[in-house]
C-alpha cells in the first residue's frame, strides 16, 4: 500500500475546501468553507472513519460485477480506497470533488473526467 501523506487537500474543483490531517493519534479536518454542498465534511465529526468514508465514496462499489477487472487493469489486488484516490485523485463522474496531494501544483483541468 502506497504510504500515506501526513495531509492532503480535499478540492471542489479549483477550490480547497478542506484539509485533512492524520497521524497516529488524531485526525484533523480543517474546512475552508462552510457546510454546503461544497463541502464534503458536514457536520462536527473529526474521526479517521469520516475521512475513510469518504475516500471510499471516490472508489468503485464492491458489488460491481466487473470489479475484478477494474483492479487488475489499475494493478491493484483489492478495492481499497486509499489505493484507489492515490491513483485517481479521487476524481469521479458524479461530483467535483477530487484530491490533491502535497507538491502537487494540479489544477481541476488537470484531473477531471468529463
Amino acid at each position: 500500500m502506497a504510504d500515506i501523506p501526513p495531509y492532503f487537500t480535499v478540492m471542489f474543483q479549483d477550490t480547497e475546501v478542506a484539509k485533512v490531517t492524520l497521524d497516529k493519534k488524531k485526525t484533523i479536518i480543517e474546512k475552508y468553507v462552510p457546510d454546503s454542498y461544497c463541502q464534503p465534511f458536514g457536520g462536527p465529526r473529526q474521526d479517521r472513519l469520516r475521512v475513510y468514508e469518504f475516500l471510499e465514496s471516490r472508489c468503485y462499489e464492491n458489488e460491481r460485477g466487473d470489479l475484478k477487472e477494474i483492479l487488475e487493469q489499475a494493478s491493484l489486488t483489492s478495492n481499497n480506497p486509499w489505493e484507489w484516490v492515490r491513483i485517481t485523485h479521487g476524481v469521479t463522474w458524479e461530483d467535483f470533488f477530487w484530491i490533491r496531494f502535497p507538491g502537487e501544483n494540479l489544477k481541476w483541468k488537470d484531473v477531471r473526467v468529463r
